[in-house]
């Protein structure tokens, strides 16, 4: 039955491509790489058009296994889309092995002039770790997970990754766990609670929960025969990079931890960094954005003395009308409070104070900012990570780079343009501290 059922989605897939036009199916299917060029400026690009779900990846971009839009063939042309942070068309001629092409952006300036070149490659590369879905329980949910494991025999080091507030399925993270996984380590990337496959209900969890469900993820991995136990880490992004420390306090599992971009804080302080950057930068007034950063820590205040979520409510309704400026940021008059909601961690969470923790975590610990990070502030998080004089920590900022460690290109301070690629020198400097700390044990 199986066999069968291969069989024929191979056939419809050899349909879809001849109702597209009369090009080969033979010669459009395979393994694709190339560039996107423009301004002189390069970014690499992938097209794997062999399975049922066609998809580009761009290492350079930080994307793998993406899927690609109105895909259309006809004779020699071929033609499709893929979104980014905007939308590109690609419109391109084939000429034997080799797929050439422009491409417009969404939106983009009339002028633009961004081209692509492909080439057919012989074969699909082979990766070095396979991927197997799991289910793991932790209390009263289960999280669907995605483990990483090497092909080869032995033992190996292990990761788990740890979702940012907002981006919360597994599928947010396939670069990282591409990333690690190339590097030796076996992975475990899953769906957040209340997302994706995984059940229970995500905004009224709090960070307890949160925690519950990275220890339960350690403690599978712990039990991989193919895991080395003495060198299993956790890894986290934004929200999850905050709770690093709060999670080493609870279990003795992780040797290491690497934190991309946390808040150092609290959420609260986050919030009113990044809401305060916003006013600022649309309205040009600093004042505006002082009182922006002071809604947030009045409504912290107010949750800490016991104030209940309609009194919240009103205070950020009658807040945003004495301050219209307020509804360009998270704290605007259309909110409404869910009583449910209000325990959770988006607005209990926000009298957490994690900065305890930093200081008295006793574990290797990488921490990586960028400097131009709109949602954290970067440069003073630094400043109260070295004031610390804790010797388990090190920390990179890099220059030029936003919240997630992209290049961020700002038209009106830089000069040369370039793509939102991954920061210049990430790979090398997490790969050298990553080295060191394996070394050890």
């Amino acid at each position: 039955m199986t066999r069968k059922l291969i069989n024929l989605k191979s056939v419809i897939l050899i349909i879809l491509f001849s109702m597209n036009g009369c090009a080969d199916s033979e010669t459009v299917t395979g393994y694709w790489t190339g560039v996107i060029e423009m301004n002189g400026k390069k970014v690499d690009l992938v097209l794997d058009l062999n399975s049922e779900r066609q998809t580009f990846s761009s290492y350079d971009l930080m994307l793998i296994n993406q899927p690609i839009s109105g895909l259309k063939i006809t004779n020699t042309n071929i033609s499709f889309s893929l979104l980014l942070d905007v939308e590109l068309h690609f419109k391109g001629e084939r000429k034997n092995n080799q797929i050439k092409g422009t491409v417009e952006m969404q939106n983009g300036p009339p002028n633009m002039n961004m081209t692509f070149d492909l080439t057919k490659q012989p074969n699909t590369p082979d990766k070095p770790y396979s991927v197997e879905n799991m289910t793991i329980k932790s209390k009263d949910v289960v999280l669907v997970a995605d483990y990483y494991k090497q092909k080869a025999n032995g033992k190996f080091p292990a990761i788990v990754l740890l979702h940012g507030s907002s981006t919360n399925l597994k599928s947010d993270y396939l670069y990282d766990a591409d990333y690690f996984a190339k590097q030796g380590f076996e992975v475990l990337i899953f769906d957040k609670r209340g997302n994706g496959e995984s059940t229970g209900e995500y905004f009224t969890s709090g960070y307890d929960e949160i925690i519950d469900d990275a220890i339960a993820c350690l403690e599978i991995l712990s039990k991989k025969e193919s895991v080395d136990k003495s060198k299993i880490g956790l890894w986290g992004y934004s929200q999850g990079a905050m709770l690093l420390p709060r999670i080493a306090s609870k279990t003795d599992i992780p040797a290491f931890l690497i934190a991309k971009s946390p808040e150092i804080i609290s959420v609260t302080e986050a919030a009113a960094f990044s809401d305060s950057l916003r006013v600022v930068n649309l309205s040009g007034s600093n004042f505006n954005g002082q009182i922006a950063a002071e809604s947030h820590r009045q409504v912290e205040r107010m949750i800490r003395k016991g104030d209940d979520y309609k009194s919240i409510e009103e205070f950020i309704h009658q807040n945003a009308q004495k301050y219209p400026f307020m509804n360009q940021t998270g704290l605007h008059d259309r909110i409404n409070i869910n009583e449910r909601e209000f325990n959770g961690f988006y607005w209990k969470g926000r009298t957490e104070n994690i900065y305890s923790y930093w200081k008295n975590l006793n574990l290797p610990t990488l921490v990586l900012f960028g400097e131009r990070d709109s949602f954290v502030d970067a440069k003073r998080n630094t400043s109260i990570l070295k004031s610390l004089n804790n010797e388990n920590i090190e920390i990179i900022l890099f220059p030029k780079a936003n919240h997630v460690l992209k290049k961020s290109f700002d038209p009106t301070i830089d000069t040369e343009f370039d793509f939102p690629r991954l920061t210049e020198g990430y790979s090398e400097k997490v790969e050298k501290w990553i080295e060191k700390e394996i070394a050890k044990r």
